[in-house]
């Protein structure tokens, strides 16, 4: 298979007006679904992630194969009379799924690794959902169809038409339709009592909620259609935002619903619930659609490649197996998984886990980390039972810090604001120190930006204010607080002692590498106190970070870097650049004012409201998301980058060097060197469905 080159990836097709013929079946090129796409011998190399993921021109379906075959552990259940033939398991259309490396065999456990009691956010949502209507190709070039075979759009952009496979079912044997994707919007997002709020959904920005409606074509059509063009849809419904359309299933979650059950009280009450609605979310996935029902409730139905049939509760082992009507297939017609089952093996910490890795008991686990780099190299070569592939990062930076400009301390506030307080804060970091001593020298600096390859890369947004420079630094951080005590550490506006707390994560969150985040903050905080400005690090768990949002109490946050780095992600997930987004904390204080949120006394106590412009910022933002072609997307979001690169709103350390993966030598079907990021499901893109075990 040929990778897919930069000038490629800027050709692709956009979203625009009429069919986007998202093919339902592979090509010969990156193919199918949440399943690989490469020829037998040739392991892929994925294009540099650079250029914006668009639906292609409308490509010929692939017939499917005439006959199927399954793995032997469901032959024997058929041959018992617990399951249909799997001609009748299938649908019409199964995905075709060509293997990334090479074909596979069916059988064996898939052992993998969390760190925690969380199953889910351990790297189990990459391997068990993340199953939508469209997904990224496995080379991130563009998009295909998935639970999907096509979709329409209008020439306006604002009517999508969206055509489900026929027969693709359920775990438990119900046919997935468009009554599923009904229930979810009529009945649970539109639903007064499930949603008091009013319908939110990641999918559907704020200023496309009124007047937006859904209608049901027939069992295997429905359409959206918005006020407003919206031309980013597709895009978003690959990412984590799509998974609402594959979560519900009408015929499991009626009999917890008030509308289809008129005794759903006396359920609610017999089960030790206040009401329908929090017995429905004992049930249901909740409004915002968390995954965890498909982690630990064996009877929730899933479309995923395995299901639960022990769930973590208060053990350290939990075990999925085989979805006998999971709906892809090789290109022989092998019903996809190929592993049997799952297990998954819960570790109190990190060094517990990597230990059982270099031992040989765990195939796989989620997001290794940077200072182990070392460690598994030398594993390799001392002839542990380990190999390693590579993956390349689409991130845009390995941490961002954040000043909350909305800060309730005026003092803060006040400082923050000041650009010159941000640049002469970046300059005096020494970003190449950094680098080497907690990235192992991968990487450069770099604030958050889009990459390079990408055609929203803005030279200005990525490096400017980077130079280690403390009198550039003093000379910046002077304009601000020019005052000092007499050891030379600065006095507030108000004349006090001039002290952040910095709140940081004692875990990892979203992707992100907490531990480094806190090497990093250790070095940064000896390098404001050369300046003259004294950093406290707090830190906290994501419980107590959480509760601090409530009430605005926190002034200076570090997070990851990771969206918007690869192709036109930036528009996709846009927290660095304009103010108001939920991770952008830069803009936390000011976040209620600017996401429509109503605004009670209680926000006024610790909220404040943002200075002018800020809305239209985020307007700026919206209109691009409009665009109904690759070049207008990009045009309207270069503006809003630059705008972004003039506020300086964070700071940024570096880019990520080359990402590693160990795994067990007995795993196969992953490819070297594919994309890593939250926007495609982390492992995901490599198809875990496709992934065999070699006995």
């Amino acid at each position: 298979m040929k990778t897919v080159s930069r000038r490629a990836f800027l050709k692709a097709a956009a979203l625009a007006a009429g069919t986007v013929g998202l093919a339902a079946c592979a090509t010969s090129t990156p193919a199918p679904t949440e399943a690989p796409a490469v020829p037998p011998t040739e392991t892929p190399k994925p294009a540099e992630p650079t250029a914006t993921p668009v639906p292609a021109e409308p490509t010929k379906a692939a017939e499917p194969p005439s006959k199927f075959k399954e793995s032997p552990m469901l032959a024997e259940m058929v041959k018992a009379g617990k399951l249909p033939p799997v001609d009748q398991r299938l649908p019409e259309n199964p995905q075709v799924v060509t293997p990334l490396v090479n074909p596979g065999v069916y059988g064996g456990t898939l052992r993998q690794g969390i760190v925690g009691n969380s199953v889910t956010w351990g790297g189990g949502l990459y391997t068990f959902q993340w199953e939508n209507l469209v997904q990224w190709k496995p080379d991130f070039s563009d998009i295909e169809p998935s639970l999907a075979e096509r979709v329409e759009v209008s020439p306006d952009g604002r009517e999508y038409t969206f055509y489900l496979r026929k027969g693709v079912k359920w775990s438990d044997g119900q046919p997935y339709t468009a009554d599923d994707v009904m229930f979810y919007i009529q009945d649970v997002m539109y639903n007064t009592d499930l949603s008091p709020g009013g319908p939110g959904a990641d999918w559907l920005p704020g200023d496309q909620k009124e007047g937006f409606r859904a209608e049901k074509v027939d069992d295997f059509t429905f359409k959206l259609i918005f006020p407003k063009p919206y031309g980013t849809l597709l895009y978003q419904l690959a990412t984590w935002g799509g998974r609402f359309f594959a979560y519900y299933p009408k015929h499991y979650l009626k009999q917890f619903h008030a509308a289809y059950n008129d005794k759903v009280d006396e359920l609610a009450k017999a089960e030790g619930k206040e009401n329908w609605m929090q017995l429905f979310f004992s049930k249901a996935t909740d409004t915002w659609g968390n995954p965890d029902r498909f982690m630990d409730v064996p009877e929730f139905p899933s479309l995923g490649p395995w299901v639960v049939t022990q769930p973590l509760g208060a053990g350290t082992t939990a075990r999925f197996v085989r979805n006998p009507y999971y709906w892809k297939v090789d290109e022989q017609g092998n019903q996809l998984p190929y592993a049997d089952e799952v297990i998954i093996t819960s570790y109190q910490d990190p060094q517990t886990l990597t230990l059982a890795a270099l031992n040989g008991d765990l195939d796989f686990f989620h997001g290794p980390k940077e200072e182990e780099r070392e460690l598994y190299f030398d594993a390799v070569n001392e002839g542990k039972p380990l190999k390693i592939i590579s993956r390349t990062p689409a991130s845009g930076n390995t941490m961002s810090i954040h000043f909350n400009m909305g800060s309730k301390n005026p003092v803060l506030r006040e400082v923050f604001q000041k650009k010159d307080f941000r640049i002469g804060m970046s300059h005096a970091i020494n970003r190449a120190e950094i680098i080497e001593v907690v990235f192992k020298g991968q990487g450069k600096p770099a604030q958050v930006a889009p990459l390079e390859s990408s055609p929203l890369y803005i030279e200005r947004l990525a490096n400017q204010y980077l130079e280690y420079d403390v009198a550039k630094a003093n000379e910046h951080l002077d304009k601000v607080l020019p005052n000092k005590d007499a050891n030379g550490m600065r006095l507030g506006p108000d004349g006090k002692p001039f002290t952040i707390i910095w709140t940081l994560l004692d875990q990892n969150y979203g992707g992100g590498d907490a531990k480094a985040w806190l090497q990093a903050a250790e070095l940064c905080v000896g390098y404001f106190k050369a300046v003259g400005v004294e950093v406290k690090m707090d830190v906290v768990s994501d419980q107590v970070l959480n509760e601090r949002r409530q009430t605005n109490d926190i002034d200076m946050f570090a997070f990851h870097g990771n969206e918007g780095g690869a192709g036109i992600t930036a528009i996709l997930d846009p927290r660095w650049h304009i103010p108001g987004e939920y991770w952008g904390m830069f803009s936390w204080g000011w976040s209620p004012y600017l996401t429509g949120a109503q605004i009670t006394d209680e926000i006024k106590a610790n909220f404040v409201e943002p200075p002018p412009g800020m809305k239209e910022i985020r307007d700026m933002w919206s209109a691009a998301t409009q665009q109904t072609t690759l070049e207008g997307q990009v045009a309207a979001m270069k503006k809003v980058l630059e705008k972004s690169a003039d506020e300086f709103w964070c700071i940024g350390i570096s880019r990520p060097g080359l990402g590693y993966q160990p795994m067990s030598k007995r795993l196969n079907g992953l490819p070297d060197g594919a994309v890593v990021d939250w926007l495609f499901g982390f492992h995901k893109i490599m198809r875990p469905e496709q992934w065999w075990i070699e006995a």
